[in-house]
């Protein structure tokens, strides 16, 4: 089995008097043991190797539909495009409106130079495009813009932008911007004398044999290095693309010390194990983020690896 140890970016949660956890940029697989890049060592590019002329296809923003999705007439068709390696929260989430917002106020009405990536349409049939946006100043890359202002979760596994759009959340989440903001869906739980220190302990995301019948080898494990118990009561564990979701129930407690397990099978033969109980693999063999937001929504835990 491989324990995501070697290529990943971890945040613990803040205590009261930080604003943000301190998170290390995200980075590629290596073959050291740490991938941890010093602040402002690595030149984030956004810059793609665009198609001749002739084959640039240009289209322009009618509306926009949330975060991450557009509605566009290419060639006199409307078409509904999304932004590839990016996942916008839901106009009903938290700070959905908000990006949703900021995303009409770049694009809207505005002509877009759509470039296709590995991943052609999502599951909706939606194209799935990078978008750049020729200004005064030069050219905008509104993906990245989404991704580094707290506007949406990068998703790898789409282009050639991965790594770029990944590093970029990074910073997002550590200063806290847009969604990553510790207490921007409320602070009923945030304004604790002490918040919880909790992070991913490990994450098996690829067990041996298939995939499909392993499910009860695939977890994620998280570990309380605080003082006190931590309670997941009502918490929300998700991936990068926000399609796969756990709420814990109740009695989700960590002692101080302790760990907490959550195995994607039905599986619930340890302690401190919980069951997801899902019908298919949760976490990508090629890369996933691990994100738990508290009950009103904020992030308290935001874990990648590149797979």
């Amino acid at each position: 089995m491989k324990i995501a140890g070697t290529a990943m970016a971890v945040a613990l949660v803040a205590t009261a008097c930080d604003s943000r956890p301190v998170a290390p940029e995200f980075a590629p697989s290596t073959t050291t043991p740490s991938t941890t890049i010093p602040a402002g060592s690595e030149q984030v590019s956004t810059s793609v190797a665009l198609p001749p002329t002739e084959e640039q296809v240009v289209g322009t923003v009618v509306s926009v539909v949330d975060g991450d999705t557009m509605a566009i007439t290419i060639n006199g068709s409307p078409t509904q495009v999304r932004l590839a390696g990016v996942t916008a929260p839901s106009l009903e989430e938290c700070w959905g409106q908000e990006s949703a917002d900021r995303l009409a106020a770049l694009v809207e009405g505005k002509e877009l130079l759509l470039i296709a990536t590995d991943s052609d349409t999502d599951e909706f049939g939606q194209l799935m495009r990078y978008a750049y946006l020729e200004t005064a100043s030069g050219t905008e890359f509104i993906n990245a813009i989404q991704v580094s202002e707290g506007g949406g979760v990068a998703v790898q596994g789409t282009g050639d932008q991965d790594e770029s759009l990944k590093s970029l959340e990074a910073r997002a989440y550590q200063s806290g911007r847009g969604m990553w903001g510790s207490i921007v869906c409320g602070d009923a739980e945030a304004i604790a004398a002490d918040r919880p220190v909790v992070r991913v302990g490990s994450i098996n995301y690829d067990p041996t044999g298939p995939d499909a019948d392993a499910l009860d080898e695939e977890s994620v494990t998280f570990e309380n290095e605080g003082y006190g118990r931590v309670d997941f009561t009502g918490w929300v564990l998700r991936d990068e693309s926000g399609t796969n979701r756990f709420t814990f129930p109740r009695g989700s407690v960590i002692s101080s010390g302790g760990t907490l397990t959550v195995v994607t099978g039905c599986n619930e033969n340890a302690d401190a194990t919980i069951a997801w109980c899902a019908d298919a693999p949760v976490w990508s063999n090629g890369g996933d983020t691990v994100i738990v937001s508290d009950g009103l929504g904020n992030a308290v835990i935001w874990f990648t690896y590149a797979g």
